[in-house]
């Protein structure tokens, strides 16, 4: 039950990184949600796809505070699906 609650949490942090990189909508509080999340998970878990979300959580933060985007999106795309589908999968 952890696991879904979990992944729903990403999805919503990956929604509103989306969001913010296509400019459909910029709302620094879900940004700032989605990066305490994902920074607390990478510091409480300490394994390493749980440190790898804190790598994300930072990258959300310069995204909330300086409206910074490049290419690393499209790796966090590919993370997020990839924990996905392992989720489904288990």
């Amino acid at each position: 039950m952890l696991i879904w609650i979990l992944m729903i949490l990403d999805v919503f942090s990956l929604a509103s990184l989306s969001l913010a990189h296509f400019n459909l909508a910029s709302s620094a509080i879900t940004l700032y949600y989605s990066s305490g999340y994902l920074v607390s998970k990478g510091l409480i878990f300490r394994d390493v796809m749980s440190l790898l979300d804190l790598v994300i959580g930072l990258y959300i933060l310069l995204v909330a505070f300086f409206g910074f985007s490049s290419f690393f999106y499209w790796f966090i795309l590919a993370w997020f699906t990839y924990k996905f589908a392992f989720t489904l999968l288990s």
